[in-house]
Order: structure tokens, then sequence, then C-alpha cells
């Protein structure tokens, strides 16, 4: 005689481990990211909160005196393929007798980035040798007096093809 088939019925021990399954892959999956997170950041920020605020007020103190001096900078790419960068006070009158230093880099990344003096070839006028391929780039300047730094900006631009 043939074996009738028996019906599946769905019992609370089924339901129990169908729960146990989902919440324990829930569950593993959770201490696999804080494992994760933890090994790449601590969480941890050096120093302490306080002497961070006290420097963060001095820096912006410095920037507020700078921003007040009035003066602009202005990013001038040379036919040649050279990057100048022009200085000039609240009255128009170019600022010379500076150590300028710049860091080129690309918007996106910092695999490209490379520091350079740049040169006061024109009263003023602040430039670089390094030539630079197409595309997008960003420049930070920082303009000193001594060692005082007088003066920062940034600025993006692009080199287009020839």
């Amino acid at each position: 005689m043939p074996q009738a088939e028996k019906e599946f019925r769905l019992t609370g021990r089924h339901v129990f481990l169908m729960l146990a399954a989902f919440f324990g892959v829930i569950f593993a999956a959770n201490i696999l990211l804080v494992y994760q997170s933890n090994r790449s950041w601590t969480g941890k920020l050096p120093g302490n909160g306080y002497e961070a605020s006290i420097k963060f007020n001095k820096e912006a103190a410095k920037a507020r005196a700078m921003l007040a001096k009035g003066w602009k900078s202005t990013v001038v790419i040379e036919p040649d393929g050279r990057i100048a960068v022009s200085l000039v006070d609240r009255k128009g009158r170019p600022v010379t007798g500076l150590r300028a230093v710049a860091t080129l880099g690309r918007p996106a990344g910092n695999r490209e980035d490379f520091t350079v003096e740049l040169q006061e070839r024109k009263i003023g006028v602040y430039e670089t040798t390094q030539e630079l391929k197409t595309g997008g780039w960003r420049i930070e300047t920082r303009f000193h007096r001594g060692p005082e730094l007088v003066w920062r900006s940034e600025a993006e631009f692009i080199v287009k093809p020839e």
C-alpha cells in the first residue's frame, strides 16, 4: 500500500528556529561591523577638548587678523603652463618680499599632492616652474615674512589641454 505524504505543519518549534536564525544573522553582522569599525578607528580624539578649543580660537583670531588686511590673491595660469599667484593689498598695490609656499593637488584626492616654493619673478607675483597635467587642481598658498605666516589663500582651477 502506498504511503500517503505527510502534510507539513508549522509548529512553535519551527517558528522559534526561524526567529533564532534571523536574529542570529543580524547579531553576527553587527558583531562584524563593530569589530571592523573599532579596528579602523577607535573614536578616541588626541588631547583634550579644552586645549583643542583654545587652539581653534587662536587660529580663528589669526584668520580674522589676516582678513582684516584686505589683501587679495589671484591664481593665474601662464600661457606656458606655469602657475602664478599674485598678491595685492587693500589699495591694489602688489605685496612683495614674502616667501611663498604652495601645496598643489587634485580636488578629489591627495595622491598627486606636492609642495613647492614659489619664486617672486615679478613684483607681487609668485610663480612656480612646475608644469601641471590637464584637469582640475587646488592650490593652498602660504605667504611668510620671516617665520610669521602673514597670508594664506586657497583656490581651485582647471588646466586645459593645449
